[in-house]
């Protein structure tokens, strides 16, 4: 997940991560264009070269066409990007499609369906006060290492049920996490979870989350004929992994083994160890297809942004960071290298966007604090263990706002 490091004032600000372009062409991060800039080129030509990068064929029509509202989705006041050749916009808070309200000046409807067709004006709707106010409440709540256990050990009819339906390992790492990953999570899959029943209950969000009906995780997973069955049987977490893998990483000439160093897992076998809470094997398979995750992102990064994080992975903050880490009992290094790519592509983003040609380059301390920050994942005094990496101070959101999720 990506997250932001500007002042509350300026969190909303700033096209999404992908800008998208006309069909043919190949998206590009504004990470990775101003990462580019770096590298003996003209200040004079750097505008041009960055409007053409960003937006391909289109470059004269940027910057983006935008606008401020509330959004139907995070019900926050945010920056709304145009998405070119559609109707529709894009919440950058949120990343939730939206478009113009017919009730409200000052709001955008949330796209609701599966084409994205059915708006929804939530700033029209009587509840809006009310829940605005126990988003607030719920998303300011403090998170320590006391509470996350507690929520990850106690019994409720949500853990049962995913036990027995075998997704017990992503419903324990959803209820670790904090009620703004989870309201985004849910965004991103097609609802909006605060005027739910079930927002503020850990159980009850992470169970929606998993098994909503035609928007949650397992039911995504189904395909072809089976979505026309009401009947179909779901998947359990070792077939939505399979599912994930064989959709993103094996394609229909190759087989499973020319991709992945584990074997395959069975529907028997995968049932018996999506059942329990730790499983090697599983823990190996989820292990190897973060790699690829963290390689797929490192794939579209340019040779200059590449170098560059090479270059701030040998500073004395990175390389204390990744040591506190292994301290901590952290083998693989996957997730902190995924991590330090993810910060370093928003870093570079907010920079550029902030100063456009004149920007700065990221500094090892801000990087070292952001990275901290995203692994830390805003539990209370969690982020201190990283003191001795040296890290800057960086400007947070409010605690209600989404934006602590990105």
């Amino acid at each position: 997940p990506r997250f932001s490091h500007r002042s509350s004032t300026e969190m909303s600000r700033g096209p999404p991560g992908s800008v998208p372009r006309p069909s043919g062409t190949r998206a590009t991060h504004p990470g990775v264009v101003f990462a580019s800039m770096g590298c003996c080129q003209p200040r004079e030509k750097m505008d041009e070269k960055v409007a053409k990068a960003m937006y391909g064929e289109m470059a004269d029509q940027a910057p983006r066409k935008k606008k401020e509202g509330f959004c139907s989705w995070c019900y926050e006041w945010a920056v709304h990007y145009y998405i070119k050749e559609t109707t529709t916009w894009l919440c950058d808070a949120c990343k939730g499609r939206t478009a113009e309200s017919a009730k409200c000046s000052d709001s955008m409807a949330r796209l609701e369906g599966s084409g994205n067709n059915r708006p929804v004006c939530a700033k029209s709707l009587p509840n809006w006060d009310e829940v605005t106010d126990k988003k607030k409440k719920v998303f300011s709540k403090s998170r320590n290492i006391t509470k996350i256990r507690y929520e990850m050990t106690r019994e409720s009819p949500f853990r049962h049920t995913a036990q027995k339906e075998g997704m017990l390992r992503p419903f324990l790492y959803l209820v670790s996490m904090s009620e703004h990953h989870r309201a985004l999570l849910a965004i991103q899959l097609g609802w909006s979870p605060f005027a739910e029943e079930s927002f503020g209950d850990p159980h009850e969000e992470a169970w929606q989350i998993l098994n909503k009906k035609a928007l949650g995780l397992r039911a995504r997973c189904v395909k072809g004929l089976s979505k026309l069955n009401p009947f179909a049987s779901l998947k359990d977490w070792v077939g939505v992994l399979n599912h994930v893998a064989e959709t993103l990483y094996v394609p229909t000439y190759m087989s499973w083994n020319d991709e992945f160093a584990c074997d395959k897992m069975d529907a028997a076998e995968g049932a018996a160890a999506s059942m329990e809470a730790h499983s090697k094997k599983v823990d190996t398979f989820e292990g190897e297809l973060m790699e690829k995750v963290s390689k797929q992102q490192r794939s579209k990064m340019n040779r200059v942004q590449v170098c560059t994080v090479a270059q701030l992975m040998q500073s004395d903050n990175l390389r204390k960071l990744m040591a506190i880490q292994q301290a901590r009992g952290v083998e693989r290094h996957t997730m902190s290298l995924f991590a330090i790519d993810s910060c370093y592509l928003q870093l570079a983003r907010d920079k550029h966007l902030q100063k456009g040609q004149d920007a700065d380059p990221v500094e090892p301390e801000l990087l070292a604090a952001a990275v901290a920050q995203f692994l830390s994942n805003n539990v209370e005094g969690d982020i201190e263990a990283f003191g001795e990496a040296g890290l800057a101070e960086l400007p947070s959101p409010p605690p209600e706002s989404i934006l602590n999720s990105n």
